[in-house]
């Protein structure tokens, strides 16, 4: 009899337990589940620039690049938005220039769909805006232009980097076509003119001077007498020592990198002509 009992306890309990786990495991239609929210997503992003070569950039009133010029780079950036809650929820678009030579963004801004330039048209979901950050003409190196959005709960989107490189790619300049006369008579000349050519590759904008180096050391300047041709008139007085003069020339950029040297051997005599 004992035993009979304790086995129709044993049963018993085992249904209470199994009564309480499927209760335990029914759904609680009247929790509160939190929504995940709107999450906007972001693509199609583009930036206007993609290599910038510093040695391009002059600034102004400054015939020479140093390496610590303060520079500005600007570009545009375009991301298209899209947004999967309420149409009347405007996200917010923001962008932030990095590098792993500083230790914090070089700039941070918000993107713009107004309508107001560079922004093409208001409210197409297309944000737009400039980004603009400074940097020393010595830095070179990959930037990363970090764009994401974010819903007005606070849910942010995924983030798109764009690689920016900065380099310095200077050419230095070529001069070519040197024209000076091979001989000079003093019984019948006292002024003679010399020119040459010189181009760029970084643009005309880059030549900084063109410089004739005498036989005595000195250094004379050459003016541009064309966007390519530079020249000078040599006036010779007082009248040289009779013989050969070597004159070298050579361009010089902004950069402050010299161009080949041409030469030249002007011989002087003295001959009376004879009529």
């Amino acid at each position: 009899m004992r035993q009979l009992l304790l086995k129709n306890n044993f049963f018993l309990f085992v249904i209470v337990l199994v009564l309480v786990c499927i209760s335990g495991c029914e759904k609680n239609y009247n929790t509160i589940v939190d929504s995940p929210g709107s999450v906007p997503a972001i693509k199609d992003a583009s930036f206007s620039i993609s290599i910038v070569n510093t040695d391009t950039i002059n600034i102004a009133g400054q015939s020479v690049r140093n390496i610590n010029d303060p520079l500005t780079i600007r570009g545009i950036a375009k991301v298209s938005v899209i947004s999967f809650g309420d149409e009347k929820e405007i996200p917010i678009v923001g962008y932030s220039v990095t590098n792993s030579q500083f230790s914090s963004p070089l700039t941070e801004g918000i993107l713009h769909d107004d309508g107001v330039f560079p922004d093409a048209k208001a409210n197409d979901s297309v944000y737009s805006g400039y980004v603009e950050f400074q940097i020393q003409r010595v830095v070179v190196g990959t930037f990363s232009l970090n764009i994401w959005s974010e819903s007005t709960a606070g849910y942010k989107s995924n983030t798109l980097i764009l690689p920016l490189q900065i380099v310095r790619l200077n050419h230095p300049p070529i001069i070519s076509n040197l024209v000076a006369p091979d001989t000079i008579n003093l019984s019948t000349t006292t002024t003679f003119n010399e020119s040459l050519k010189v181009l760029d590759p970084d643009g005309q904008n880059d030549i900084k001077s063109v410089l004739r180096f005498t036989p005595s050391g000195k250094i004379l300047q050459l003016q541009a007498m064309t966007d390519s041709t530079y020249g000078e008139q040599v006036i010779l007085n007082p009248p040289p020592n009779l013989g050969p003069y070597l004159f070298r020339f050579c361009a010089v950029d902004r950069s402050n990198d010299t161009s080949n040297i041409l030469t030249k051997t002007i011989v002087i005599i003295n001959v009376m002509q004879i009529e």
